[in-house]
This record gives structure tokens, C-alpha cells and sequence, in this order.
């Protein structure tokens, strides 16, 4: 039973974390500046401050930290390769010596290893090796979404950092989305949109927790032994 209850420990706690949704994976901008992203109002005015909302010469496409922007998510990847290999080779030798330094080439062996036949320095020798091999390799993925990401910060030229999560529950069947990346305030539409083609550092993940997921999944002792094992 001691021994039990630490395998059981282990088992509960993989178990709880694969459940757990990752969050968006930060981008890494602590060496850029960043742009501030209001002025703050003074005391007593009524004013609220300069924000995407309330400029009265622009659109209201996001700008500054916090505002929202929708954005398309349309992938589509598609890689193939493919490899021929032929060799063929083939040899053949024959030496028959005459003289071996002036002594008789059975060198005096009569019965050479029980077999009733004199030695001889004959050498006759033939190799044929051939090889043909091939393989092809096919990957295509397809990905359609839209989701609604937060600007988290305003690089120094003008560039926005986007994070943003999305989750759908039906019957019981858990799906998300984690999109992050950076986007150029020149391909943001009118409508506020982008296309995830026009990010940089764009890291986008799709899953889902559930039955369904559980079914298509090989279990936790399965993929142990998948490696460890050593055949």
C-alpha cells in the first residue's frame, strides 16, 4: 500500500495537468521601448484622455494597450518530398602467380589441410552488391477560425503585440484557441481585422479536452513505454 499511494500521487497529478489550458506564450519585448498608450487627463477635467474612442480625426481600428481586434485565422500548409536512391556494384578478381621467389608455388605442401590437394597461391574473387531504395513523404494542414485578441503592447514603431484566448464548450467537450503575434497597424482593415498570414512571431494552437480528445489519445502507461522501452 506505500508503494501504491506515491504511483497514485504521480498519476492524479499528470492527470490534472493535462487538463489544464495553456495560456498564450508571451512575446519577448523587455529589450524594445514601448509607446505609451494614453495621456493621462488632469484633475477636474472632463476630458477623459486621449484614447482610441474618443479621437475625433481617426478610425477606431486599435492603437493603443488594451484595444481589441479581430482577427482571421486562415492557414494552410502543404510540404512534400521525395527521394530515389539506386547503386550498383561489381567486381571481380582473379590472380593466378607463377613464380612465388624462385620456390615452387605449393611450397612443398602435398597434402595441404587434409584434403588431399597441394597448396596453391591462386586468388579468384567476385562481389556484386546492388541497392534501390525510395520514399515520399506528403503533409497538408487546413486551419479557418476567427478570434478577438487584446493589444498588450505598443512597440516603439508603432507595432502592436496581440495575445489572445478563445474557448467553446460543447457537450462537455472543451476546444481553444491561443493566438499571439505582432501585427503592423498599416494591415489592420477598416473593420478592425487582420489576417494571421500578416503577423510576425504569429504562434497559433488549436486542441480540445474532452471525450472525444481522450479517444484519439494513446494512454499515459502507453507512451511510457514508448520510451523507455528499449527494442
Amino acid at each position: 500500500m506505500k508503494i501504491l499511494k506515491p504511483i497514485a500521487s504521480v498519476a492524479l497529478a499528470l492527470a490534472l495537468s493535462g487538463c489544464a489550458i495553456p495560456e498564450p506564450k508571451k512575446i519577448d519585448v523587455s529589450n524594445i521601448p514601448v509607446q505609451g498608450s494614453s495621456i493621462p487627463s488632469t484633475p477636474g477635467s472632463i476630458w477623459p484622455g486621449e484614447t482610441s474612442r474618443n479621437t475625433l480625426f481617426q478610425d477606431l481600428r486599435a492603437r493603443n494597450v488594451g484595444d481589441i481586434i479581430t482577427i482571421e485565422i486562415s492557414e494552410k500548409t502543404s510540404a512534400v518530398k521525395e527521394a530515389t536512391t539506386s547503386t550498383s556494384r561489381t567486381s571481380a578478381n582473379d590472380i593466378a602467380i607463377s613464380k612465388l621467389l624462385g620456390l615452387p608455388t605449393s611450397l612443398g605442401m602435398k597434402n595441404f589441410l587434409n584434403q588431399g590437394n597441394a597448396f596453391s597461391p591462386e586468388i579468384q574473387a567476385s562481389y556484386d552488391s546492388s541497392f534501390d531504395g525510395s520514399g515520399k513523404t506528403k503533409r497538408t494542414g487546413e486551419l479557418s477560425a476567427t478570434i478577438t485578441a487584446r493589444v498588450v503592447k505598443v512597440l516603439s514603431n508603432g507595432n502592436l503585440v496581440l495575445e489572445g484566448k478563445k474557448d467553446t464548450v460543447v457537450n462537455n467537450e472543451m476546444q481553444y484557441i491561443i493566438l499571439s503575434g505582432i501585427a503592423r497597424p498599416e494591415d489592420i482593415t477598416e473593420s478592425n481585422i487582420v489576417s494571421s498570414s500578416q503577423l510576425s512571431d504569429a504562434r497559433i494552437e488549436y486542441s480540445g479536452k474532452g471525450v472525444l480528445a481522450d479517444e484519439q489519445g494513446q494512454g499515459w502507461l502507453g507512451r511510457v513505454l514508448d520510451n523507455v522501452w528499449p527494442f
